[in-house]
Order: structure tokens, then C-alpha cells, then sequence
């Protein structure tokens, strides 16, 4: 039953690297996802939207936020307020012949200050709707890896695009094997390093974030390789203290 209840969180939980982007949103840096290489793997799973899915919207707004201002002191003068845009969609999708859906929400700022004053975004809307939908197909496991915070792990990141580089090559062989002398040549770094380290602080330092990079990778044999790498290197730290 478990595995049932997790194929379709199991088949999309992985986001392709190609579809993001690095964005800024109230002062905090996440990770965007683009909505049409979304609804492309919905489509992939459910069939084509109207048919596998779709949604319907129930709630359409406008909501009131701060109160904006120019200027200061005697010289202060309300701007009026912010209006923050605000759709409500059912979202259905079909699988293995049952029907299923959701409620979700999707807002974007509609009117709001900028550096020459007030500003109305005529495409708020739009990006409601395509807010929604994105967080719909999250609650369904799409770009899972990026809504639990693994995008923001670098070394998770770089083995996606690696996985994607073998998938996507015209020649998968070369590019196994380009992967694997990379592999060996990050080791051989790796291994170097730690014999160069100055200090036992230095040296499980270099041997913690090799561990965590070659965790994401799941690459145990190399982790062991870098593990006897400290077990034999530290005995020499331990004789230089004790002398």
C-alpha cells in the first residue's frame, strides 16, 4: 500500500536543474520553479491538461495589505494601500482511472510601492493562477526536493545535474565515464588535501565536507576511502600533542 501511495510522489519528486532559477522574494533567496516544464511533467503523468487535469477557479480577490507612505516627518503622505492579488482553484488530476482533487490558493502583490512611487503589476493574475497550480502539483510530490529545502544543499544540486547530464547526452557512455574520472579526480584531491592538513580541526573539516558531497551522491565507497583517510592520518596529530 505505501508504495502505492507514493508513485506518483516517488515518479516526480526530482526537479530537472534546467526548469530553475535563483530568485529574491521578500528579501529571501529561494529557488523558482518554472511553471510550464510543470504542467510538461503533469502532463507526462496525467495526460493531457483538460483531460488527465485541469482546475477550476472558485475565488477570485483583491486584499488589503500595509498602508504606503512618501516621504517623512510633516512631509509624510499616504500613498493609500497595498493590494495583493488572490485566486482559489479546485485542481483535479486522473489516476489509474479514479479522480482526485484539491483546493489551493495563489497571490501576488497587485498594487504595491516601488522607488517612483505606486506600481500595478496587470499580470497578477496570471501569476496567481500559475501560483496555484504549482502549489497544487506540490502537494502531489512535483519538485518535492525543492519545497523540503534539498535545492538549497549545493552538492544535492550538483549530482541532479549530473544525473541529467547522462540522460540528456547524445553519447551516455562518454559522459558515464567523463563522470567517473571526475569522480576519481575529486578523491585524489580530496586525499592530498587531508595529507596536507596543518591541524585535527583542519583535517576533519576537509574530511566532513567531502563526506556530505559525496553523500549526496551516494558514492559509500568513496566515503569509506575518505573515512581511512582520517583514521589513518589521525595517530600523527595525537603523537604531535602528546610531544
Amino acid at each position: 500500500m505505501s508504495d502505492k501511495n507514493m508513485q506518483i510522489w516517488n515518479r516526480v519528486e526530482k526537479t530537472d536543474t534546467r526548469f530553475t532559477k535563483d530568485a529574491k522574494v521578500g528579501g529571501q533567496q529561494i529557488t523558482s520553479l518554472n511553471g510550464t516544464a510543470m504542467i510538461m511533467k503533469a502532463t507526462e503523468v496525467f495526460g493531457p491538461v483538460g483531460i488527465g487535469f485541469g482546475w477550476k477557479v472558485t475565488e477570485e480577490r483583491f486584499d488589503k495589505g500595509a498602508e504606503m507612505f512618501l516621504g517623512e516627518g510633516e512631509k509624510r503622505t499616504s500613498l493609500g494601500f497595498e493590494l495583493n492579488h488572490t485566486v482559489k482553484i479546485l485542481f483535479w488530476f486522473k489516476i489509474d482511472g479514479e479522480r482526485g482533487e484539491l483546493e489551493q490558493y495563489g497571490c501576488t502583490p497587485y498594487l504595491y510601492k516601488s522607488k517612483y512611487g505606486t506600481t500595478t503589476d496587470g499580470e497578477a493574475p496570471k501569476k496567481s493562477l500559475t501560483d496555484a497550480i504549482k502549489k497544487s502539483l506540490s502537494m502531489l510530490g512535483f519538485s518535492a526536493d525543492v519545497f523540503l529545502g534539498m535545492f538549497d544543499d549545493r552538492d544535492y544540486v550538483q549530482q541532479l545535474e549530473a544525473e541529467q547530464a547522462i540522460e540528456l547526452a547524445e553519447d551516455r557512455e562518454a559522459e558515464i565515464e567523463r563522470q567517473k574520472q571526475e569522480r576519481l579526480d575529486y578523491i585524489k584531491s580530496v586525499v592530498e588535501t587531508m595529507q596536507g592538513a596543518q591541524s585535527l580541526q583542519e583535517l576533519k573539516k576537509l574530511h566532513d565536507h567531502a563526506v556530505r558531497r559525496l553523500t549526496a551522491r551516494n558514492d559509500e565507497n568513496a566515503i569509506k576511502r575518505i573515512a581511512k583517510e582520517l583514521r589513518d592520518l589521525t595517530p600523527k596529530f595525537a603523537r604531535e600533542a602528546a610531544a
